[in-house]
Protein backbone atom coordinates (compact mmCIF):
# COMPACT_ATOMS: atom_id res chain seq x y z
CA UNK A 1 0.00 0.00 0.00
CA UNK A 2 1.18 3.63 -0.88
CA UNK A 3 1.98 5.46 2.24
CA UNK A 4 0.65 9.06 2.38
CA UNK A 5 3.46 11.66 3.46
CA UNK A 6 1.91 14.76 5.09
CA UNK A 7 4.14 17.88 4.49
CA UNK A 8 4.36 19.68 7.68
CA UNK A 9 2.66 23.35 7.70
CA UNK A 10 0.03 25.13 5.83
CA UNK A 11 -2.53 22.98 4.01
CA UNK A 12 -1.81 25.94 1.49
CA UNK A 13 1.47 24.91 0.30
CA UNK A 14 0.79 21.65 -0.79
CA UNK A 15 -2.48 22.84 -2.79
CA UNK A 16 -0.01 25.52 -4.25
CA UNK A 17 2.45 22.32 -5.09
CA UNK A 18 -0.57 20.51 -6.81
CA UNK A 19 -1.78 23.34 -8.44
CA UNK A 20 0.85 23.59 -10.17
CA UNK A 21 0.34 20.34 -12.30
CA UNK A 22 -1.03 19.65 -15.44
CA UNK A 23 -4.11 18.04 -16.00
CA UNK A 24 -2.33 14.72 -17.09
CA UNK A 25 -0.05 15.08 -14.19
CA UNK A 26 -0.50 13.06 -10.70
CA UNK A 27 1.57 13.17 -8.03
CA UNK A 28 1.16 9.67 -7.22
CA UNK A 29 2.39 8.24 -10.40
CA UNK A 30 5.97 8.28 -9.22
CA UNK A 31 6.96 5.11 -8.79
CA UNK A 32 4.05 3.46 -9.95
CA UNK A 33 5.56 0.07 -12.11
CA UNK A 34 3.88 1.32 -15.08
CA UNK A 35 2.24 4.70 -15.08
CA UNK A 36 6.09 5.76 -12.96
CA UNK A 37 8.14 5.11 -16.23
CA UNK A 38 8.97 7.13 -19.39
CA UNK A 39 5.94 7.27 -22.14
CA UNK A 40 8.18 5.45 -24.33
CA UNK A 41 8.74 2.72 -21.62
CA UNK A 42 4.85 2.40 -20.12
CA UNK A 43 3.41 -0.15 -22.57
CA UNK A 44 6.75 -2.69 -22.27
CA UNK A 45 5.80 -2.00 -18.17
CA UNK A 46 2.12 -3.28 -18.99
CA UNK A 47 3.23 -6.03 -20.47
CA UNK A 48 5.41 -7.14 -17.31
CA UNK A 49 2.47 -5.91 -14.60
CA UNK A 50 0.30 -8.10 -16.84
CA UNK A 51 2.21 -11.45 -16.12
CA UNK A 52 2.36 -10.48 -12.51
CA UNK A 53 -1.01 -10.81 -12.35
CA UNK A 54 0.13 -14.83 -12.43
CA UNK A 55 -3.67 -16.11 -14.05
CA UNK A 56 -6.18 -14.85 -16.40
CA UNK A 57 -8.62 -15.25 -18.77
CA UNK A 58 -8.37 -14.15 -22.27
CA UNK A 59 -10.40 -13.94 -25.82
CA UNK A 60 -8.35 -12.79 -28.75
CA UNK A 61 -10.61 -12.24 -32.15
CA UNK A 62 -9.45 -11.56 -35.67
CA UNK A 63 -12.57 -10.57 -37.89
CA UNK A 64 -12.60 -10.78 -41.59
CA UNK A 65 -14.62 -8.60 -43.23
CA UNK A 66 -15.71 -8.43 -46.93
CA UNK A 67 -18.42 -7.70 -49.92
CA UNK A 68 -21.81 -9.12 -47.68
CA UNK A 69 -19.69 -11.77 -45.56
CA UNK A 70 -17.54 -12.06 -42.63
CA UNK A 71 -15.22 -14.33 -41.46
CA UNK A 72 -13.60 -15.01 -37.93
CA UNK A 73 -11.39 -15.90 -35.96
CA UNK A 74 -12.14 -16.50 -31.67
CA UNK A 75 -9.90 -17.75 -29.38
CA UNK A 76 -10.80 -18.06 -25.32
CA UNK A 77 -8.94 -19.93 -22.82
CA UNK A 78 -7.14 -19.26 -19.92
CA UNK A 79 -3.43 -18.17 -18.84
CA UNK A 80 -1.12 -19.05 -15.77
CA UNK A 81 1.76 -17.52 -16.12
CA UNK A 82 3.24 -19.43 -12.84
CA UNK A 83 3.54 -22.28 -14.35
CA UNK A 84 3.69 -21.09 -17.92
CA UNK A 85 0.92 -22.73 -19.07
CA UNK A 86 -1.83 -21.97 -21.30
CA UNK A 87 -5.14 -23.43 -22.44
CA UNK A 88 -7.69 -22.50 -25.19
CA UNK A 89 -10.47 -23.55 -27.63
CA UNK A 90 -10.14 -21.54 -31.09
CA UNK A 91 -13.53 -21.48 -33.39
CA UNK A 92 -12.94 -20.28 -37.24
CA UNK A 93 -15.38 -19.10 -39.19
CA UNK A 94 -15.73 -19.05 -42.79
CA UNK A 95 -18.61 -18.18 -44.80
CA UNK A 96 -19.29 -20.11 -48.30
CA UNK A 97 -18.68 -16.84 -50.01
CA UNK A 98 -15.25 -16.29 -49.44
CA UNK A 99 -13.16 -17.53 -52.23
CA UNK A 100 -10.86 -21.07 -51.07
CA UNK A 101 -7.67 -19.66 -51.17
CA UNK A 102 -8.89 -16.49 -48.76
CA UNK A 103 -10.11 -19.83 -46.41
CA UNK A 104 -6.96 -21.22 -46.60
CA UNK A 105 -4.74 -18.65 -45.35
CA UNK A 106 -7.46 -17.84 -42.60
CA UNK A 107 -7.46 -21.38 -41.41
CA UNK A 108 -10.79 -22.58 -42.58
CA UNK A 109 -11.17 -26.49 -43.26
CA UNK A 110 -10.95 -27.27 -47.42
CA UNK A 111 -14.39 -26.79 -48.59
CA UNK A 112 -14.74 -23.82 -45.98
CA UNK A 113 -15.90 -25.38 -43.34
CA UNK A 114 -16.10 -24.21 -39.82
CA UNK A 115 -13.14 -25.40 -37.71
CA UNK A 116 -12.98 -26.02 -34.03
CA UNK A 117 -9.61 -26.50 -32.21
CA UNK A 118 -8.05 -27.04 -28.77
CA UNK A 119 -4.51 -26.32 -27.80
CA UNK A 120 -2.35 -26.42 -24.72
CA UNK A 121 0.80 -24.47 -24.97
CA UNK A 122 4.00 -25.07 -21.84
CA UNK A 123 5.94 -21.62 -22.38
CA UNK A 124 8.50 -21.55 -25.13
CA UNK A 125 8.49 -25.53 -25.01
CA UNK A 126 6.00 -27.87 -26.30
CA UNK A 127 2.44 -27.39 -28.07
CA UNK A 128 -0.54 -29.56 -27.49
CA UNK A 129 -3.41 -30.22 -29.94
CA UNK A 130 -6.04 -32.29 -28.81
CA UNK A 131 -7.67 -35.03 -30.68
CA UNK A 132 -11.17 -35.87 -29.74
CA UNK A 133 -12.84 -39.50 -30.23
CA UNK A 134 -14.82 -41.73 -29.43
CA UNK A 135 -12.20 -43.29 -26.94
CA UNK A 136 -12.30 -39.65 -25.41
CA UNK A 137 -9.43 -36.71 -26.32
CA UNK A 138 -5.94 -37.69 -26.49
CA UNK A 139 -3.12 -34.86 -26.81
CA UNK A 140 -0.63 -34.67 -29.03
CA UNK A 141 2.46 -33.11 -28.04
CA UNK A 142 5.12 -31.34 -30.22
CA UNK A 143 8.27 -30.26 -28.43
CA UNK A 144 10.57 -27.54 -29.79
CA UNK A 145 12.70 -30.66 -31.26
CA UNK A 146 9.48 -32.63 -33.03
CA UNK A 147 8.31 -28.88 -34.74
CA UNK A 148 12.04 -28.27 -35.80
CA UNK A 149 12.14 -32.05 -37.50
CA UNK A 150 8.38 -31.41 -39.37
CA UNK A 151 9.59 -28.44 -40.75
CA UNK A 152 7.00 -26.37 -38.04
CA UNK A 153 9.10 -24.16 -36.73
CA UNK A 154 9.36 -20.00 -37.89
CA UNK A 155 5.93 -19.09 -39.20
CA UNK A 156 4.39 -21.93 -38.30
CA UNK A 157 0.49 -21.88 -36.91
CA UNK A 158 2.01 -24.30 -34.15
CA UNK A 159 5.28 -22.50 -33.30
CA UNK A 160 3.17 -19.02 -32.80
CA UNK A 161 1.24 -20.45 -30.15
CA UNK A 162 4.57 -20.13 -27.79
CA UNK A 163 3.77 -16.46 -26.82
CA UNK A 164 6.07 -13.78 -25.76
CA UNK A 165 3.55 -11.58 -23.54
CA UNK A 166 0.88 -14.18 -22.86
CA UNK A 167 1.93 -17.84 -22.99
CA UNK A 168 -0.41 -18.48 -25.69
CA UNK A 169 0.67 -16.64 -28.97
CA UNK A 170 -0.62 -15.14 -31.89
CA UNK A 171 -2.53 -12.36 -30.60
CA UNK A 172 -2.27 -8.68 -30.48
CA UNK A 173 -0.29 -9.06 -26.80
CA UNK A 174 3.18 -10.05 -28.78
CA UNK A 175 3.77 -6.50 -30.32
CA UNK A 176 2.71 -4.41 -26.69
CA UNK A 177 6.53 -4.26 -26.07
CA UNK A 178 7.23 -2.70 -29.47
CA UNK A 179 4.12 -0.66 -29.26
CA UNK A 180 5.44 2.98 -29.09
CA UNK A 181 2.09 5.28 -27.44
CA UNK A 182 1.94 8.60 -29.51
CA UNK A 183 0.68 10.64 -26.67
CA UNK A 184 0.27 10.75 -23.21
CA UNK A 185 -2.38 8.24 -22.24
CA UNK A 186 -6.36 9.23 -21.42
CA UNK A 187 -7.24 8.58 -17.53
CA UNK A 188 -9.89 6.38 -16.86
CA UNK A 189 -11.95 6.07 -14.12
CA UNK A 190 -10.47 3.43 -11.32
CA UNK A 191 -6.73 4.57 -11.96
CA UNK A 192 -6.43 3.04 -15.56
CA UNK A 193 -5.26 4.54 -18.66
CA UNK A 194 -6.09 4.31 -22.57
CA UNK A 195 -2.97 4.18 -24.76
CA UNK A 196 -2.84 4.95 -28.43
CA UNK A 197 0.21 3.74 -30.10
CA UNK A 198 2.13 2.99 -33.18
CA UNK A 199 3.47 -0.88 -33.85
CA UNK A 200 6.25 -0.61 -36.71
CA UNK A 201 5.76 -2.94 -39.55
CA UNK A 202 8.47 -5.59 -39.02
CA UNK A 203 5.88 -6.82 -35.90
CA UNK A 204 2.75 -6.56 -37.59
CA UNK A 205 2.96 -10.24 -39.07
CA UNK A 206 2.77 -11.35 -35.10
CA UNK A 207 -0.96 -10.68 -34.92
CA UNK A 208 -1.59 -12.90 -38.33
CA UNK A 209 -1.78 -16.50 -38.80
CA UNK A 210 1.36 -18.17 -40.45
CA UNK A 211 0.05 -18.43 -43.95
CA UNK A 212 -0.05 -14.47 -43.73
CA UNK A 213 2.62 -13.72 -41.55
CA UNK A 214 5.25 -14.87 -44.47
CA UNK A 215 4.50 -13.11 -46.87
CA UNK A 216 3.84 -9.98 -44.71
CA UNK A 217 7.47 -10.50 -43.30
CA UNK A 218 8.48 -10.61 -47.21
CA UNK A 219 7.08 -7.38 -47.75
CA UNK A 220 8.58 -5.94 -45.16
CA UNK A 221 11.33 -6.92 -46.41
CA UNK A 222 11.19 -5.33 -49.57
CA UNK A 223 10.15 -1.94 -48.01
CA UNK A 224 6.26 -3.00 -48.71
CA UNK A 225 4.86 -3.35 -45.28
CA UNK A 226 3.28 -0.78 -42.91
CA UNK A 227 2.70 -0.78 -39.24
CA UNK A 228 -0.54 -0.35 -37.50
CA UNK A 229 -2.33 1.72 -34.64
CA UNK A 230 -2.91 -0.32 -31.69
CA UNK A 231 -5.31 0.85 -28.41
CA UNK A 232 -4.16 -0.07 -25.29
CA UNK A 233 -6.74 0.28 -22.16
CA UNK A 234 -4.85 -0.76 -18.44
CA UNK A 235 -6.37 -1.31 -15.03
CA UNK A 236 -5.33 1.19 -12.37
CA UNK A 237 -2.34 -1.44 -11.71
CA UNK A 238 -1.09 -1.23 -15.44
CA UNK A 239 -1.91 -4.41 -16.47
CA UNK A 240 -3.85 -4.76 -19.85
CA UNK A 241 -7.76 -5.21 -20.12
CA UNK A 242 -8.03 -4.85 -23.80
CA UNK A 243 -6.68 -4.08 -27.14
CA UNK A 244 -8.03 -3.21 -30.05
CA UNK A 245 -6.55 -2.90 -33.77
CA UNK A 246 -7.42 -2.08 -37.09
CA UNK A 247 -5.21 -3.87 -39.17
CA UNK A 248 -6.31 -2.92 -42.60
CA UNK A 249 -2.88 -0.98 -43.54
CA UNK A 250 -1.45 -4.82 -43.65
CA UNK A 251 -4.06 -5.72 -46.38
CA UNK A 252 -2.23 -3.82 -49.02
CA UNK A 253 0.74 -6.40 -49.13
CA UNK A 254 -0.97 -8.71 -48.73
CA UNK A 255 -3.85 -7.94 -51.86
CA UNK A 256 -0.59 -7.60 -53.99
CA UNK A 257 -0.25 -11.07 -53.20
CA UNK A 258 -2.90 -12.39 -54.71
CA UNK A 259 -3.93 -13.17 -50.43
CA UNK A 260 -7.50 -11.91 -49.14
CA UNK A 261 -8.87 -10.46 -52.19
CA UNK A 262 -12.22 -10.44 -51.02
CA UNK A 263 -11.33 -9.07 -47.29
CA UNK A 264 -11.60 -5.20 -47.23
CA UNK A 265 -11.53 -4.61 -43.36
CA UNK A 266 -9.26 -6.41 -40.63
CA UNK A 267 -9.81 -5.90 -36.97
CA UNK A 268 -8.05 -7.70 -34.12
CA UNK A 269 -9.10 -7.71 -30.39
CA UNK A 270 -7.71 -8.96 -27.23
CA UNK A 271 -9.60 -8.84 -23.69
CA UNK A 272 -7.90 -9.68 -20.37
CA UNK A 273 -10.04 -10.26 -17.25
CA UNK A 274 -9.80 -12.37 -13.64
CA UNK A 275 -6.84 -11.75 -13.00
CA UNK A 276 -5.29 -13.29 -9.91
CA UNK A 277 -8.27 -15.83 -9.66
CA UNK A 278 -7.96 -19.41 -9.50
CA UNK A 279 -8.75 -20.80 -12.94
CA UNK A 280 -9.77 -24.38 -13.68
CA UNK A 281 -6.49 -26.76 -14.83
CA UNK A 282 -7.21 -28.78 -17.74
CA UNK A 283 -3.71 -29.08 -18.47
CA UNK A 284 -2.87 -32.11 -21.13
CA UNK A 285 -2.25 -35.28 -18.44
CA UNK A 286 0.16 -37.93 -19.09
CA UNK A 287 -2.66 -40.74 -19.06
CA UNK A 288 -4.02 -39.75 -22.85
CA UNK A 289 -0.84 -37.86 -23.91
CA UNK A 290 1.27 -39.37 -27.30
CA UNK A 291 3.88 -37.52 -29.51
CA UNK A 292 3.78 -36.24 -32.40
CA UNK A 293 6.50 -38.26 -33.60
CA UNK A 294 4.79 -41.86 -32.43
CA UNK A 295 1.34 -40.27 -33.66
CA UNK A 296 1.37 -38.09 -37.09
CA UNK A 297 2.36 -39.12 -40.43
CA UNK A 298 2.35 -38.11 -43.87
CA UNK A 299 0.05 -39.28 -46.51
CA UNK A 300 2.64 -42.18 -47.58
CA UNK A 301 3.46 -43.03 -43.62
CA UNK A 302 -0.74 -43.79 -43.49
CA UNK A 303 -1.37 -47.31 -43.47
CA UNK A 304 -3.99 -48.67 -46.05
CA UNK A 305 -7.39 -49.00 -44.04
CA UNK A 306 -6.90 -46.24 -42.34
CA UNK A 307 -8.54 -42.49 -41.80
CA UNK A 308 -7.39 -39.38 -41.39
CA UNK A 309 -7.50 -36.12 -40.36
CA UNK A 310 -5.74 -33.39 -42.70
CA UNK A 311 -6.59 -30.36 -40.85
CA UNK A 312 -5.95 -30.98 -37.13
CA UNK A 313 -2.75 -29.42 -37.68
CA UNK A 314 -3.12 -26.61 -40.20
CA UNK A 315 -0.67 -28.96 -42.85
CA UNK A 316 -3.12 -30.84 -45.03
CA UNK A 317 -1.78 -34.14 -46.14
CA UNK A 318 1.75 -33.62 -45.22
CA UNK A 319 1.52 -33.77 -41.68
CA UNK A 320 -2.15 -35.91 -40.62
CA UNK A 321 -2.82 -37.22 -37.52
CA UNK A 322 -4.27 -41.04 -37.92
CA UNK A 323 -7.98 -41.18 -36.06
CA UNK A 324 -10.55 -44.39 -36.18
CA UNK A 325 -13.24 -44.72 -39.14
CA UNK A 326 -15.91 -43.85 -36.61
CA UNK A 327 -14.54 -40.74 -35.67
CA UNK A 328 -14.39 -37.01 -37.59
CA UNK A 329 -12.21 -37.58 -40.79
CA UNK A 330 -11.84 -36.12 -44.27
CA UNK A 331 -9.49 -38.72 -45.56
CA UNK A 332 -8.98 -42.88 -46.38
CA UNK A 333 -6.70 -44.58 -47.59
CA UNK A 334 -7.18 -47.72 -48.75
CA UNK A 335 -5.50 -50.74 -51.04
CA UNK A 336 -6.14 -51.60 -54.75
CA UNK A 337 -5.08 -55.06 -54.06
CA UNK A 338 -1.66 -56.19 -56.12
CA UNK A 339 -1.85 -56.43 -60.15
CA UNK A 340 0.39 -57.49 -62.56
CA UNK A 341 0.91 -56.24 -65.71
CA UNK A 342 2.10 -57.22 -69.35
CA UNK A 343 2.82 -53.92 -71.41
CA UNK A 344 4.16 -53.69 -75.09
CA UNK A 345 4.88 -49.88 -74.66
CA UNK A 346 5.33 -47.37 -71.73
CA UNK A 347 2.42 -45.38 -73.44
CA UNK A 348 -0.19 -45.05 -70.79
CA UNK A 349 1.88 -46.33 -67.84
CA UNK A 350 1.56 -43.25 -65.71
CA UNK A 351 -2.27 -43.94 -65.51
CA UNK A 352 -1.64 -47.60 -64.48
CA UNK A 353 -1.66 -46.60 -60.24
CA UNK A 354 -4.62 -44.62 -60.64
CA UNK A 355 -6.66 -47.09 -62.70
CA UNK A 356 -5.97 -49.72 -60.24
CA UNK A 357 -7.34 -46.88 -57.43
CA UNK A 358 -10.51 -46.45 -58.58
CA UNK A 359 -11.05 -50.21 -59.58
CA UNK A 360 -10.62 -50.79 -55.78
CA UNK A 361 -12.77 -47.54 -54.68
CA UNK A 362 -15.39 -49.44 -56.70
CA UNK A 363 -14.65 -52.75 -55.16
CA UNK A 364 -13.83 -51.25 -51.61
CA UNK A 365 -16.25 -51.16 -48.79
CA UNK A 366 -17.31 -47.50 -47.97
CA UNK A 367 -16.15 -46.07 -44.42
CA UNK A 368 -18.27 -44.06 -42.83
CA UNK A 369 -19.56 -42.36 -45.52
CA UNK A 370 -19.95 -41.82 -49.56
CA UNK A 371 -15.96 -41.20 -50.52
CA UNK A 372 -15.25 -38.42 -53.51
CA UNK A 373 -13.74 -40.30 -56.29
CA UNK A 374 -13.31 -36.89 -57.95
CA UNK A 375 -10.40 -36.46 -55.49
CA UNK A 376 -8.79 -40.16 -55.90
CA UNK A 377 -5.26 -39.53 -55.71
CA UNK A 378 -2.13 -42.26 -55.34
CA UNK A 379 0.25 -41.59 -52.71
CA UNK A 380 2.23 -44.59 -53.14
CA UNK A 381 2.37 -47.37 -55.80
CA UNK A 382 4.48 -49.31 -55.05
CA UNK A 383 5.51 -50.69 -58.49
CA UNK A 384 8.41 -52.66 -59.17
CA UNK A 385 9.32 -52.69 -63.19
CA UNK A 386 11.29 -54.86 -65.40
CA UNK A 387 12.13 -55.30 -69.13
CA UNK A 388 11.57 -59.14 -70.22
CA UNK A 389 13.63 -60.06 -73.33
CA UNK A 390 12.09 -62.16 -76.46
CA UNK A 391 13.80 -65.39 -74.68
CA UNK A 392 11.42 -64.27 -71.93
CA UNK A 393 14.08 -63.73 -69.12
CA UNK A 394 13.54 -60.74 -66.94
CA UNK A 395 15.97 -58.34 -66.64
CA UNK A 396 16.94 -56.67 -63.25
CA UNK A 397 13.45 -55.05 -61.34
CA UNK A 398 13.40 -51.78 -60.56
CA UNK A 399 11.42 -49.05 -59.01
CA UNK A 400 11.09 -46.50 -61.69
CA UNK A 401 10.09 -47.47 -65.16
CA UNK A 402 11.97 -47.25 -68.43
CA UNK A 403 12.05 -44.01 -70.79
CA UNK A 404 11.30 -46.18 -73.69
CA UNK A 405 11.28 -50.15 -74.52
CA UNK A 406 14.25 -51.48 -76.27
CA UNK A 407 12.95 -53.62 -79.85
CA UNK A 408 11.65 -57.32 -78.90
CA UNK A 409 11.17 -56.88 -75.25
CA UNK A 410 8.07 -55.87 -72.99
CA UNK A 411 7.43 -54.27 -69.76
CA UNK A 412 6.27 -56.34 -66.72
CA UNK A 413 4.84 -54.53 -64.30
CA UNK A 414 3.92 -55.49 -60.72
CA UNK A 415 2.78 -53.84 -57.76
CA UNK A 416 -0.22 -52.67 -55.17
CA UNK A 417 -1.53 -49.21 -55.72
CA UNK A 418 -2.20 -47.68 -52.46
CA UNK A 419 -4.56 -44.64 -52.73
CA UNK A 420 -6.50 -41.66 -50.79
CA UNK A 421 -9.78 -40.23 -51.15
CA UNK A 422 -11.44 -37.46 -49.34
CA UNK A 423 -14.77 -38.45 -47.20
CA UNK A 424 -15.58 -35.41 -45.31
CA UNK A 425 -17.27 -37.43 -42.79
CA UNK A 426 -18.62 -36.01 -40.03
CA UNK A 427 -20.47 -38.02 -37.64
CA UNK A 428 -23.81 -36.04 -35.62
CA UNK A 429 -23.01 -34.32 -32.37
Amino acid sequence: MRRVVRVAGSGLALAGVLGGLSACDSPFDDGHAVFGKPLAQQLKAASRASQEGLTARFTARLDYGGTGTKATDVVAGTLDWDQDVARAERAVHVPAPLAAADASVIGGREGRRDVRQTYAVRGHGSVYVAVDGKQGRTWVRFTPAEREKRGLNGDSDLNRLNGAVLPYGGTLAEVLPYAKPAKEPVHLSGGGRRYTARVPAAHAPDVLPADLARPLRQAERLGHAKGFTVTVTTDGKGRVVTMTADLAPLLAPLHAQGLLSDVTTLRSELRLSRYGRWQREDFPGAHRLVTSTETVRTARGLRPGACADTQLLGLGRRALVPVDCADPHDLWKFPSGTYTRTLHSVDGLDGLPLAACRAGLAAAEPVNGAPDPKTLTVTRDGLRYAVVGTDGKPRQWRGTPPARLPKNTELRVDGDASCLVTTAYEPLA
